[in-house]
Protein backbone atom coordinates (compact mmCIF):
# COMPACT_ATOMS: atom_id res chain seq x y z
CA UNK A 1 0.00 0.00 0.00
CA UNK A 2 2.92 2.36 0.63
CA UNK A 3 4.08 2.06 -2.99
CA UNK A 4 0.75 3.28 -4.35
CA UNK A 5 0.73 6.16 -1.86
CA UNK A 6 4.24 7.18 -2.92
CA UNK A 7 3.20 7.06 -6.58
CA UNK A 8 0.21 9.32 -5.91
CA UNK A 9 2.30 11.83 -3.93
CA UNK A 10 4.95 12.00 -6.64
CA UNK A 11 2.35 12.29 -9.41
CA UNK A 12 0.54 15.22 -7.75
CA UNK A 13 3.85 16.96 -6.99
CA UNK A 14 4.96 16.58 -10.62
CA UNK A 15 1.62 17.58 -12.14
CA UNK A 16 1.35 20.73 -10.02
CA UNK A 17 5.07 21.63 -9.96
CA UNK A 18 5.58 21.31 -6.20
CA UNK A 19 9.27 21.90 -5.40
CA UNK A 20 9.43 19.60 -2.36
CA UNK A 21 7.21 17.52 -0.08
CA UNK A 22 7.44 15.82 3.31
CA UNK A 23 4.63 13.38 4.10
CA UNK A 24 4.20 11.36 7.30
CA UNK A 25 1.31 9.09 8.29
CA UNK A 26 0.79 7.88 11.86
CA UNK A 27 -1.53 5.69 13.86
CA UNK A 28 -1.99 5.97 17.62
CA UNK A 29 1.27 4.12 18.26
CA UNK A 30 3.88 5.25 15.74
CA UNK A 31 4.79 6.41 12.25
CA UNK A 32 3.39 4.00 9.66
CA UNK A 33 4.51 5.80 6.49
CA UNK A 34 7.01 8.49 5.51
CA UNK A 35 7.92 9.92 2.13
CA UNK A 36 10.25 12.79 1.28
CA UNK A 37 10.58 14.01 -2.28
CA UNK A 38 11.74 16.97 -4.31
CA UNK A 39 14.02 19.73 -3.17
CA UNK A 40 14.15 21.99 -0.14
CA UNK A 41 16.32 24.41 -2.13
CA UNK A 42 15.95 24.22 -5.89
CA UNK A 43 19.00 26.31 -6.78
CA UNK A 44 21.26 24.29 -4.45
CA UNK A 45 19.52 21.02 -5.44
CA UNK A 46 19.16 20.09 -1.77
CA UNK A 47 16.73 17.19 -1.32
CA UNK A 48 13.96 17.43 1.26
CA UNK A 49 14.96 15.57 4.41
CA UNK A 50 13.36 14.50 7.67
CA UNK A 51 14.95 17.38 9.64
CA UNK A 52 13.77 20.19 7.36
CA UNK A 53 11.40 22.66 8.98
CA UNK A 54 8.39 24.05 7.10
CA UNK A 55 6.16 26.88 8.36
CA UNK A 56 2.79 25.23 8.94
CA UNK A 57 0.68 28.39 8.66
CA UNK A 58 -2.84 28.10 9.97
CA UNK A 59 -2.32 24.63 11.42
CA UNK A 60 -0.79 26.77 14.18
CA UNK A 61 -4.36 27.78 15.05
CA UNK A 62 -4.92 24.28 16.42
CA UNK A 63 -1.94 24.76 18.75
CA UNK A 64 -3.34 28.13 19.84
CA UNK A 65 -6.68 26.48 20.55
CA UNK A 66 -5.01 23.74 22.60
CA UNK A 67 -3.18 26.40 24.64
CA UNK A 68 -6.50 28.18 25.34
CA UNK A 69 -8.23 24.92 26.23
CA UNK A 70 -5.43 24.13 28.68
CA UNK A 71 -6.15 27.47 30.37
CA UNK A 72 -9.82 26.48 30.38
CA UNK A 73 -8.87 23.18 32.06
CA UNK A 74 -7.01 25.20 34.68
CA UNK A 75 -10.02 27.38 35.39
CA UNK A 76 -8.27 30.53 34.13
CA UNK A 77 -10.87 31.34 31.45
CA UNK A 78 -14.33 30.32 30.28
CA UNK A 79 -15.48 29.87 26.70
CA UNK A 80 -18.10 32.59 27.20
CA UNK A 81 -15.46 35.09 28.38
CA UNK A 82 -15.44 38.11 26.06
CA UNK A 83 -12.19 39.16 24.44
CA UNK A 84 -12.69 42.72 25.78
CA UNK A 85 -12.70 41.36 29.34
CA UNK A 86 -9.17 40.10 28.77
CA UNK A 87 -7.82 42.85 26.48
CA UNK A 88 -9.28 46.09 27.80
CA UNK A 89 -7.26 48.22 25.35
CA UNK A 90 -9.01 46.93 22.22
CA UNK A 91 -10.63 49.49 19.88
CA UNK A 92 -14.40 49.88 19.92
CA UNK A 93 -15.33 47.51 17.07
CA UNK A 94 -13.77 44.63 19.03
CA UNK A 95 -15.28 45.53 22.42
CA UNK A 96 -18.63 43.94 21.63
CA UNK A 97 -20.00 41.64 24.34
CA UNK A 98 -20.82 39.16 21.57
CA UNK A 99 -17.14 38.48 20.76
CA UNK A 100 -16.45 35.54 23.07
CA UNK A 101 -13.51 33.16 23.15
CA UNK A 102 -15.66 30.33 21.81
CA UNK A 103 -16.84 32.39 18.85
CA UNK A 104 -13.30 33.47 18.07
CA UNK A 105 -12.14 29.85 18.31
CA UNK A 106 -14.77 28.57 15.86
CA UNK A 107 -14.76 31.65 13.60
CA UNK A 108 -18.32 32.80 14.37
CA UNK A 109 -17.45 36.14 16.05
CA UNK A 110 -18.01 38.08 12.82
CA UNK A 111 -14.49 39.55 12.69
CA UNK A 112 -12.89 40.31 9.29
CA UNK A 113 -10.60 37.71 7.81
CA UNK A 114 -7.24 39.44 7.85
CA UNK A 115 -5.35 42.71 8.22
CA UNK A 116 -2.28 42.41 6.02
CA UNK A 117 -0.84 45.90 6.32
CA UNK A 118 1.09 45.23 9.55
CA UNK A 119 3.27 42.28 10.60
CA UNK A 120 2.86 42.71 14.38
CA UNK A 121 -0.15 41.24 16.15
CA UNK A 122 -0.63 44.06 18.65
CA UNK A 123 -0.48 46.57 15.83
CA UNK A 124 -3.13 44.64 13.92
CA UNK A 125 -5.40 44.53 16.96
CA UNK A 126 -5.03 48.17 18.05
CA UNK A 127 -5.48 49.52 14.51
CA UNK A 128 -8.47 47.34 13.69
CA UNK A 129 -10.93 49.48 11.73
CA UNK A 130 -13.00 46.77 10.10
CA UNK A 131 -16.70 46.19 10.39
CA UNK A 132 -18.28 43.19 12.07
CA UNK A 133 -20.57 40.75 10.35
CA UNK A 134 -24.27 41.63 10.34
CA UNK A 135 -25.10 37.99 11.08
CA UNK A 136 -26.46 37.02 14.47
CA UNK A 137 -23.55 36.22 16.82
CA UNK A 138 -22.48 32.60 16.54
CA UNK A 139 -24.62 31.95 13.45
CA UNK A 140 -22.14 32.56 10.60
CA UNK A 141 -18.81 30.83 9.98
CA UNK A 142 -16.33 33.35 8.63
CA UNK A 143 -12.67 32.34 8.82
CA UNK A 144 -10.62 34.99 10.60
CA UNK A 145 -6.88 35.27 11.11
CA UNK A 146 -7.52 38.42 13.14
CA UNK A 147 -9.68 36.42 15.55
CA UNK A 148 -6.79 34.08 16.30
CA UNK A 149 -4.37 36.94 16.75
CA UNK A 150 -6.74 38.17 19.47
CA UNK A 151 -6.82 34.70 21.03
CA UNK A 152 -3.02 34.56 21.13
CA UNK A 153 -2.88 37.94 22.85
CA UNK A 154 -5.53 36.76 25.32
CA UNK A 155 -3.59 33.58 26.11
CA UNK A 156 -0.45 35.63 26.76
CA UNK A 157 -2.34 38.05 29.02
CA UNK A 158 -3.95 35.32 31.10
CA UNK A 159 -0.82 33.17 31.42
CA UNK A 160 1.65 36.02 31.91
CA UNK A 161 4.00 34.67 29.25
CA UNK A 162 4.29 34.89 25.49
CA UNK A 163 2.22 32.56 23.34
CA UNK A 164 5.45 31.04 21.98
CA UNK A 165 6.61 30.19 25.51
CA UNK A 166 3.20 28.80 26.40
CA UNK A 167 3.15 26.54 23.34
CA UNK A 168 6.74 25.42 23.89
CA UNK A 169 6.32 24.56 27.57
CA UNK A 170 2.83 23.07 27.52
CA UNK A 171 2.59 21.44 24.07
CA UNK A 172 5.89 21.04 22.23
CA UNK A 173 8.03 19.86 25.16
CA UNK A 174 5.51 17.33 26.58
CA UNK A 175 4.92 15.92 23.07
CA UNK A 176 8.68 15.81 22.44
CA UNK A 177 8.33 17.88 19.29
CA UNK A 178 12.02 18.70 19.60
CA UNK A 179 12.62 20.34 16.21
CA UNK A 180 9.48 22.49 16.08
CA UNK A 181 9.74 26.23 16.73
CA UNK A 182 6.84 28.25 18.15
CA UNK A 183 7.83 31.40 16.31
CA UNK A 184 9.89 31.87 13.16
CA UNK A 185 12.87 34.26 13.20
CA UNK A 186 16.00 34.76 11.15
CA UNK A 187 17.78 32.42 13.56
CA UNK A 188 15.72 29.58 12.03
CA UNK A 189 16.54 30.45 8.42
CA UNK A 190 19.10 27.70 7.79
CA UNK A 191 16.82 24.97 9.17
CA UNK A 192 13.85 25.83 6.98
CA UNK A 193 13.16 24.58 3.50
CA UNK A 194 13.15 27.47 1.03
CA UNK A 195 9.61 28.57 0.15
CA UNK A 196 8.58 29.26 -3.43
CA UNK A 197 5.97 31.37 -5.17
CA UNK A 198 5.21 32.30 -8.80
CA UNK A 199 7.85 34.58 -10.28
CA UNK A 200 5.07 36.70 -11.73
CA UNK A 201 2.27 37.73 -9.38
CA UNK A 202 0.25 39.75 -11.90
CA UNK A 203 -1.37 36.86 -13.75
CA UNK A 204 -2.72 33.41 -12.86
CA UNK A 205 -0.03 30.82 -12.32
CA UNK A 206 -0.05 27.94 -14.80
CA UNK A 207 1.78 24.68 -13.93
CA UNK A 208 5.15 25.02 -15.58
CA UNK A 209 5.42 28.79 -15.05
CA UNK A 210 8.63 29.93 -13.38
CA UNK A 211 8.87 29.95 -9.58
CA UNK A 212 11.05 32.17 -7.40
CA UNK A 213 12.08 32.03 -3.73
CA UNK A 214 9.37 33.58 -1.56
CA UNK A 215 10.19 36.54 0.68
CA UNK A 216 11.34 35.60 4.15
CA UNK A 217 8.91 36.45 6.94
CA UNK A 218 9.40 36.45 10.70
CA UNK A 219 6.13 35.37 12.33
CA UNK A 220 4.90 35.05 15.92
CA UNK A 221 1.13 35.72 15.65
CA UNK A 222 -1.23 33.00 16.85
CA UNK A 223 -2.81 32.64 13.41
CA UNK A 224 0.34 31.09 11.90
CA UNK A 225 3.42 31.10 14.11
CA UNK A 226 4.90 27.58 14.02
CA UNK A 227 7.39 25.75 11.82
CA UNK A 228 7.67 21.98 12.17
CA UNK A 229 9.11 18.84 10.67
CA UNK A 230 6.70 16.26 9.32
CA UNK A 231 7.75 13.80 12.04
CA UNK A 232 7.03 16.35 14.78
CA UNK A 233 3.66 17.25 13.29
CA UNK A 234 2.94 13.54 13.23
CA UNK A 235 3.38 13.45 17.02
CA UNK A 236 0.84 16.25 17.36
CA UNK A 237 -1.53 14.29 15.09
CA UNK A 238 -1.09 11.22 17.29
CA UNK A 239 -2.18 13.33 20.26
CA UNK A 240 -5.35 14.23 18.36
CA UNK A 241 -5.95 10.56 17.54
CA UNK A 242 -5.50 9.85 21.26
CA UNK A 243 -8.22 12.28 22.27
CA UNK A 244 -5.77 14.73 23.81
CA UNK A 245 -3.15 12.24 25.03
CA UNK A 246 0.07 10.77 23.62
CA UNK A 247 1.94 7.86 25.17
CA UNK A 248 0.37 8.49 28.57
CA UNK A 249 1.04 12.24 28.48
CA UNK A 250 -2.15 14.26 28.85
CA UNK A 251 -2.22 17.47 26.83
CA UNK A 252 -5.96 18.04 27.08
CA UNK A 253 -8.55 16.70 29.46
CA UNK A 254 -11.35 14.53 28.09
CA UNK A 255 -13.78 17.40 28.56
CA UNK A 256 -11.56 19.91 26.82
CA UNK A 257 -10.98 17.62 23.83
CA UNK A 258 -14.70 16.94 23.62
CA UNK A 259 -15.36 20.69 23.57
CA UNK A 260 -12.78 21.06 20.81
CA UNK A 261 -14.59 18.68 18.47
CA UNK A 262 -18.21 19.38 19.50
CA UNK A 263 -18.53 23.18 19.93
CA UNK A 264 -19.11 23.54 16.19
CA UNK A 265 -19.82 26.44 13.88
CA UNK A 266 -22.80 26.05 11.53
CA UNK A 267 -20.38 25.31 8.68
CA UNK A 268 -16.66 25.03 8.10
CA UNK A 269 -13.83 24.83 5.62
CA UNK A 270 -14.40 24.01 1.96
CA UNK A 271 -13.31 20.48 1.07
CA UNK A 272 -11.63 19.47 -2.18
CA UNK A 273 -13.70 17.12 -4.32
CA UNK A 274 -11.18 14.44 -5.30
CA UNK A 275 -11.94 11.42 -7.45
CA UNK A 276 -11.24 8.22 -5.51
CA UNK A 277 -11.52 9.93 -2.12
CA UNK A 278 -14.69 9.35 -0.09
CA UNK A 279 -17.04 12.34 -0.20
CA UNK A 280 -17.31 14.52 2.89
CA UNK A 281 -20.82 14.52 4.31
CA UNK A 282 -20.39 17.62 6.46
CA UNK A 283 -17.70 20.15 7.34
CA UNK A 284 -18.01 22.26 10.49
CA UNK A 285 -15.31 24.17 12.33
CA UNK A 286 -14.77 23.33 15.99
CA UNK A 287 -12.43 24.99 18.47
CA UNK A 288 -9.29 25.35 16.39
CA UNK A 289 -9.91 22.36 14.13
CA UNK A 290 -12.23 21.54 11.24
CA UNK A 291 -14.51 18.59 12.02
CA UNK A 292 -15.75 16.53 9.09
CA UNK A 293 -18.05 13.55 8.79
CA UNK A 294 -16.90 11.17 6.09
CA UNK A 295 -18.21 7.63 5.51
CA UNK A 296 -19.55 7.66 9.07
CA UNK A 297 -16.16 8.65 10.53
CA UNK A 298 -15.19 11.80 12.43
CA UNK A 299 -12.24 13.35 10.64
CA UNK A 300 -10.24 16.33 11.94
CA UNK A 301 -8.51 18.54 9.39
CA UNK A 302 -6.64 21.80 9.09
CA UNK A 303 -4.71 23.45 6.28
CA UNK A 304 -1.92 25.96 6.47
CA UNK A 305 -0.99 28.51 3.82
CA UNK A 306 2.05 30.75 4.14
CA UNK A 307 3.92 32.83 1.61
CA UNK A 308 5.93 30.05 -0.05
CA UNK A 309 4.52 27.09 1.91
CA UNK A 310 1.38 24.91 1.89
CA UNK A 311 0.58 22.30 4.57
CA UNK A 312 -2.26 20.03 5.63
CA UNK A 313 -3.17 17.70 8.50
CA UNK A 314 -5.95 15.10 8.41
CA UNK A 315 -6.76 12.78 11.32
CA UNK A 316 -9.47 10.10 11.11
CA UNK A 317 -10.46 9.48 14.73
CA UNK A 318 -12.38 6.30 13.93
CA UNK A 319 -9.80 4.74 11.61
CA UNK A 320 -6.96 5.80 13.90
CA UNK A 321 -4.93 7.16 10.98
CA UNK A 322 -3.52 10.66 10.38
CA UNK A 323 -1.55 12.14 7.50
CA UNK A 324 0.63 15.26 7.71
CA UNK A 325 1.84 17.01 4.54
CA UNK A 326 4.39 19.83 4.38
CA UNK A 327 5.41 21.46 1.10
CA UNK A 328 7.32 24.51 -0.11
CA UNK A 329 4.65 25.28 -2.72
CA UNK A 330 2.97 28.66 -2.35
CA UNK A 331 0.23 28.84 0.26
CA UNK A 332 -2.50 29.93 -2.15
CA UNK A 333 -2.72 26.40 -3.55
CA UNK A 334 -4.62 23.48 -1.95
CA UNK A 335 -2.09 20.99 -3.29
CA UNK A 336 -1.09 19.89 0.23
CA UNK A 337 -4.73 19.07 0.96
CA UNK A 338 -4.94 17.01 -2.23
CA UNK A 339 -1.79 15.08 -1.29
CA UNK A 340 -3.02 14.47 2.28
CA UNK A 341 -6.48 13.26 1.34
CA UNK A 342 -5.24 11.09 -1.53
CA UNK A 343 -2.45 9.60 0.60
CA UNK A 344 -4.94 8.70 3.34
CA UNK A 345 -7.20 7.06 0.77
CA UNK A 346 -4.32 5.06 -0.72
CA UNK A 347 -3.07 3.88 2.67
CA UNK A 348 -6.55 2.56 3.48
CA UNK A 349 -7.32 1.11 0.03
CA UNK A 350 -4.50 1.05 -2.55
CA UNK A 351 -5.55 1.86 -6.11
CA UNK A 352 -8.50 4.10 -5.21
CA UNK A 353 -6.98 7.29 -6.63
CA UNK A 354 -6.66 7.69 -10.42
CA UNK A 355 -3.67 10.00 -10.82
CA UNK A 356 -4.81 11.08 -14.29
CA UNK A 357 -7.91 12.64 -12.76
CA UNK A 358 -5.67 14.83 -10.60
CA UNK A 359 -3.72 16.05 -13.65
CA UNK A 360 -4.71 19.64 -14.59
CA UNK A 361 -4.46 18.71 -18.28
CA UNK A 362 -7.29 16.16 -18.08
CA UNK A 363 -10.96 17.04 -17.74
CA UNK A 364 -14.01 14.86 -17.14
CA UNK A 365 -15.25 14.48 -20.70
CA UNK A 366 -18.91 13.92 -19.85
CA UNK A 367 -18.98 17.05 -17.66
CA UNK A 368 -17.28 19.14 -20.35
CA UNK A 369 -19.85 18.15 -22.95
CA UNK A 370 -22.89 18.45 -20.67
CA UNK A 371 -21.85 21.88 -19.36
CA UNK A 372 -21.32 23.26 -22.86
CA UNK A 373 -17.65 24.17 -22.53
CA UNK A 374 -16.88 23.38 -26.18
CA UNK A 375 -17.47 25.51 -29.26
CA UNK A 376 -16.94 29.01 -30.56
CA UNK A 377 -17.55 31.94 -28.22
CA UNK A 378 -17.69 35.63 -29.09
CA UNK A 379 -17.57 38.86 -27.06
CA UNK A 380 -19.58 42.02 -27.68
CA UNK A 381 -16.42 43.55 -29.12
CA UNK A 382 -16.01 40.78 -31.67
CA UNK A 383 -13.24 38.85 -29.91
CA UNK A 384 -13.50 35.13 -30.65
CA UNK A 385 -12.14 32.06 -28.87
CA UNK A 386 -12.67 28.41 -29.74
CA UNK A 387 -12.59 25.68 -27.08
CA UNK A 388 -12.20 22.12 -28.34
CA UNK A 389 -11.35 18.61 -27.15
CA UNK A 390 -7.80 18.09 -28.38
CA UNK A 391 -7.57 14.48 -27.16
CA UNK A 392 -9.92 11.89 -25.70
CA UNK A 393 -8.83 9.00 -23.47
CA UNK A 394 -11.68 6.96 -22.05
CA UNK A 395 -13.69 9.17 -19.70
CA UNK A 396 -11.13 11.97 -19.85
CA UNK A 397 -10.41 14.71 -22.38
CA UNK A 398 -7.70 17.28 -22.92
CA UNK A 399 -8.99 20.71 -23.92
CA UNK A 400 -7.40 23.43 -26.00
CA UNK A 401 -8.35 27.06 -26.56
CA UNK A 402 -7.65 29.05 -29.71
CA UNK A 403 -7.69 32.76 -30.40
CA UNK A 404 -5.66 35.41 -32.18
CA UNK A 405 -4.02 32.81 -34.37
CA UNK A 406 -2.62 30.83 -31.41
CA UNK A 407 -3.66 27.59 -29.69
CA UNK A 408 -2.74 26.40 -26.20
CA UNK A 409 -3.93 23.80 -23.65
CA UNK A 410 -6.78 24.80 -21.34
CA UNK A 411 -5.98 23.54 -17.84
CA UNK A 412 -8.15 22.90 -14.79
CA UNK A 413 -7.40 24.42 -11.42
CA UNK A 414 -8.44 23.14 -7.99
CA UNK A 415 -11.38 25.59 -8.01
CA UNK A 416 -13.76 27.08 -10.58
CA UNK A 417 -11.10 28.64 -12.77
CA UNK A 418 -9.39 27.44 -15.94
CA UNK A 419 -5.99 28.77 -17.03
CA UNK A 420 -4.01 28.79 -20.24
CA UNK A 421 -0.73 30.03 -21.69
CA UNK A 422 -2.55 31.46 -24.73
CA UNK A 423 -0.97 34.96 -24.97
CA UNK A 424 -4.24 36.89 -25.36
CA UNK A 425 -5.76 35.16 -22.30
CA UNK A 426 -2.86 35.34 -19.84
CA UNK A 427 -4.03 38.27 -17.70
CA UNK A 428 -7.07 36.53 -16.20
CA UNK A 429 -8.29 33.02 -15.57
CA UNK A 430 -11.34 31.80 -17.46
CA UNK A 431 -14.52 30.78 -15.66
CA UNK A 432 -17.59 29.14 -17.15
CA UNK A 433 -21.01 30.08 -15.84
CA UNK A 434 -24.35 29.20 -17.36
CA UNK A 435 -23.65 29.05 -21.06
CA UNK A 436 -20.66 31.33 -21.45
CA UNK A 437 -17.02 31.89 -20.59
CA UNK A 438 -15.98 34.88 -18.48
CA UNK A 439 -12.55 36.49 -18.77
CA UNK A 440 -12.01 39.65 -16.75
CA UNK A 441 -14.63 42.19 -17.85
CA UNK A 442 -15.39 40.15 -20.96
CA UNK A 443 -18.25 37.74 -21.55
CA UNK A 444 -17.79 35.24 -24.37
CA UNK A 445 -20.98 33.53 -25.50
CA UNK A 446 -22.01 31.37 -28.42
CA UNK A 447 -23.05 33.24 -31.55
CA UNK A 448 -26.74 32.70 -30.75
CA UNK A 449 -26.58 34.01 -27.17
CA UNK A 450 -26.73 37.74 -26.28
CA UNK A 451 -23.77 39.18 -24.36
CA UNK A 452 -23.93 41.74 -21.55
CA UNK A 453 -22.45 45.13 -22.44
CA UNK A 454 -21.27 47.68 -19.86
CA UNK A 455 -22.60 51.21 -20.33
CA UNK A 456 -19.68 53.49 -21.30
CA UNK A 457 -20.84 56.24 -18.92
CA UNK A 458 -21.23 53.97 -15.87
CA UNK A 459 -19.72 55.85 -12.87
CA UNK A 460 -18.32 52.55 -11.55
CA UNK A 461 -15.65 52.68 -14.28
CA UNK A 462 -13.75 55.16 -12.07
CA UNK A 463 -12.89 52.28 -9.76
CA UNK A 464 -11.74 49.85 -12.47
CA UNK A 465 -8.04 49.18 -12.80
CA UNK A 466 -5.03 47.37 -11.39
CA UNK A 467 -4.13 47.99 -7.72
CA UNK A 468 -0.94 47.06 -5.79
CA UNK A 469 0.51 47.10 -2.29
CA UNK A 470 3.69 45.84 -0.62
CA UNK A 471 2.05 43.14 1.51
CA UNK A 472 3.32 39.71 0.37
CA UNK A 473 0.04 38.09 1.45
CA UNK A 474 -2.16 39.75 -1.18
CA UNK A 475 -0.02 41.82 -3.50
CA UNK A 476 -2.40 42.96 -6.21
CA UNK A 477 -5.85 42.74 -7.72
CA UNK A 478 -7.85 44.12 -10.62
CA UNK A 479 -11.31 45.64 -10.52
CA UNK A 480 -13.42 45.17 -13.64
CA UNK A 481 -16.94 46.05 -14.70
CA UNK A 482 -18.85 43.19 -16.31
CA UNK A 483 -22.28 44.39 -17.37
CA UNK A 484 -23.41 46.37 -14.33
CA UNK A 485 -21.47 44.26 -11.78
CA UNK A 486 -18.17 45.40 -10.31
CA UNK A 487 -15.80 42.48 -9.66
CA UNK A 488 -12.53 42.07 -7.76
CA UNK A 489 -10.22 39.56 -9.46
CA UNK A 490 -6.91 38.54 -7.89
CA UNK A 491 -4.41 36.45 -9.87
CA UNK A 492 -3.26 34.70 -6.66
CA UNK A 493 -2.09 35.36 -3.13
CA UNK A 494 -2.33 33.54 0.19
CA UNK A 495 -4.99 35.92 1.55
CA UNK A 496 -6.59 36.69 -1.81
CA UNK A 497 -9.98 35.25 -2.79
CA UNK A 498 -9.61 32.19 -4.98
CA UNK A 499 -12.47 33.13 -7.28
CA UNK A 500 -13.67 36.42 -8.72
CA UNK A 501 -15.62 38.33 -6.07
CA UNK A 502 -18.49 40.76 -6.50
CA UNK A 503 -18.12 44.25 -5.04
CA UNK A 504 -21.51 45.35 -3.70
CA UNK A 505 -22.00 49.11 -3.18
CA UNK A 506 -22.96 50.00 0.41
CA UNK A 507 -21.95 53.67 0.50
CA UNK A 508 -20.14 56.39 -1.45
CA UNK A 509 -17.05 54.71 -2.90
CA UNK A 510 -17.44 51.87 -0.37
CA UNK A 511 -18.17 48.25 -1.30
CA UNK A 512 -18.76 44.99 0.49
CA UNK A 513 -16.33 42.34 -0.75
CA UNK A 514 -18.63 39.47 -1.66
CA UNK A 515 -22.30 39.01 -2.52
CA UNK A 516 -23.25 37.53 0.89
CA UNK A 517 -24.66 40.40 2.95
CA UNK A 518 -23.22 38.89 6.15
CA UNK A 519 -19.60 39.40 5.05
CA UNK A 520 -17.71 42.09 7.02
CA UNK A 521 -14.90 42.92 4.55
CA UNK A 522 -14.99 46.32 2.86
CA UNK A 523 -13.15 47.95 -0.04
CA UNK A 524 -13.08 51.74 -0.11
CA UNK A 525 -11.80 53.81 -3.02
CA UNK A 526 -10.17 57.22 -2.98
CA UNK A 527 -11.77 60.25 -4.68
CA UNK A 528 -11.23 60.01 -8.47
CA UNK A 529 -8.54 62.09 -10.12
CA UNK A 530 -9.01 62.58 -13.85
CA UNK A 531 -11.81 60.03 -13.75
CA UNK A 532 -9.91 57.27 -11.90
CA UNK A 533 -9.55 56.45 -8.20
CA UNK A 534 -5.85 56.59 -7.26
CA UNK A 535 -6.06 54.16 -4.33
CA UNK A 536 -8.17 51.56 -2.57
CA UNK A 537 -8.29 50.49 1.09
CA UNK A 538 -8.96 46.85 2.03
CA UNK A 539 -9.37 46.43 5.78
CA UNK A 540 -6.72 49.04 6.55
CA UNK A 541 -4.31 47.86 3.85
CA UNK A 542 -3.79 50.57 1.21
CA UNK A 543 -3.35 49.73 -2.47
CA UNK A 544 -2.33 52.29 -5.06
CA UNK A 545 -3.46 52.24 -8.67
CA UNK A 546 -0.71 50.54 -10.67
CA UNK A 547 0.66 51.96 -13.91
CA UNK A 548 0.13 48.53 -15.51
CA UNK A 549 -3.23 47.39 -16.80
Amino acid sequence: MSDSARAVIDAIAAQWAVPGTAVVAVDRNDVVFAHYSGQSDVSARTPVGARHLFPIGSISKTFTAVALLQLLDGGRIRLDTTIADLLDWLPEPLRSNEITLQRLLNHTAGVIGSVDALPDEIGQATLYTGALSTAAPGSFFHYSNVGYILLGLAAATVSGRSLASLVEERILDPLRMRDTVARVTYDDYEALACGYQPRRDDRPWVPGDALAPAPWLEVAGADGNLAATAIDLGRFARMLLGGGQLDGTKILSTNAFEAMVSRLAPSGEDVLDLHGVAATESSRYGLGINVERCAGHTVLTHGGGMVGYASFLIADLDAGLAVCVLTNANGDTPVAEAIARCTAAELVGPGQVDINRLDPRWWDAAHVEKAGFLGQFRSSGGEVIHVSAAERRGELARLSVSGGGDTAPLLRTWGQRAVTTLPKLRRFALTFEGDRWHWGATELASDTTPVLVSAPDNPLTAFCGHYRCYSPWFTNFRVVLRGDRLLLIAPGGVEAPGDETELVPIGPAMFRIGADERLPERLTFGPPINGASPWADRGGCRYSRAFTE
